[in-house]
């Protein structure tokens, strides 16, 4: 009604690689289409007694709705509504990977103390990051993992030692991770401590392959009933068209044992 279909399916095309881009779950965790954008509820993925099932729900608020006017939705090109649509995008992306990895970190994940002196002993910080690695590959995850950290956890792992030499590589090495994210976990109680997320892996994932992983291997994926892209809502009372970039997923944690959340 308002766009031309060149016009949307450029717009989803850059939503989408967009949200690829800007998301970290999107990146660190294996996802799957449904195939149905209309299902309410999806599998949990466990057995026995814990068998059950999860809400296919988009990302609470704020928002990541944006508008145009009707000059600039018929524009003869699309420069205004794939502006709006990235920079919806990136909102839509923080409100994802806020769901998604807040997750990950609660109960039943098992959960790890960091001693506070690790921010100022390396020795400390590679200690609780080797506990972790073995935590995970006892659970059968073998593979070299994934890390989601923080700022202040990354502050962490790029210490100096001696005053020039960043432990960085070694300390990641010596916990078997190749894959390194950051993300201000649990950003609504802290920001000044260490939070991070150790993903254990049963196949070796690159940094930023997890969409194209196989999921059911893996202790955590996404489950999604709409991929990302691009609604049309309609006319606001001020005379603009309003849009909202959308994804229906949940998250299906179907192995805590191959999860450890690290807190300081």
């Amino acid at each position: 009604m308002y766009f031309s279909a060149e016009h949307l399916a450029l717009a989803n095309q850059a939503l989408r690689e967009t949200f690829g881009q800007c998301s970290v779950a999107w990146q660190a965790i294996p996802h799957w289409d449904t195939g149905d954008p209309g299902q309410l509820t999806v599998a949990n993925g466990l057995l026995g007694g814990s068998a059950g099932f999860l809400p296919l729900a988009p990302p609470p608020p704020p928002p990541s709705a944006f508008q145009l006017t009707v000059a600039e939705a018929i524009a003869p090109t699309p420069d205004a509504l794939l502006t709006g649509a990235m920079a919806g995008t990136k909102t839509l992306a923080n409100n994802f990977d806020t769901v998604v990895l807040n997750a990950c970190c609660q109960p039943p994940t098992p959960q790890l103390p960091i001693p506070a002196s690790a921010s100022n002993t390396p020795q400390d910080l590679q200690k609780v990051l080797i506990t972790s690695r073995v935590m995970v590959e006892n659970a059968g995850y073998r593979a070299p993992s994934c890390l989601v950290t923080n700022t202040t956890g990354l502050i962490y792992l790029n210490q100096l030692a001696n005053g020039y030499y960043n432990i960085l590589q070694q300390t990641l090495a010596a916990a078997n991770i190749n894959s390194l994210y950051r993300f201000e976990i649990d950003a609504a109680n802290t920001t000044t401590k260490a939070r991070m997320l150790l993903i254990g892996r049963r196949r070796r994932i690159a940094q930023g392959a997890a969409p194209d992983a196989s999921p059911g291997e893996e202790p955590v994926d996404l489950a999604v009933s709409v991929l990302p892209s691009l609604e049309v809502d309609g006319e606001t009372n001020t005379g603009t068209i309003q849009l909202s970039p959308r994804i229906r997923f949940a998250t299906r944690i179907t192995d805590a044992t191959g999860l450890v959340a690290l807190k300081e």
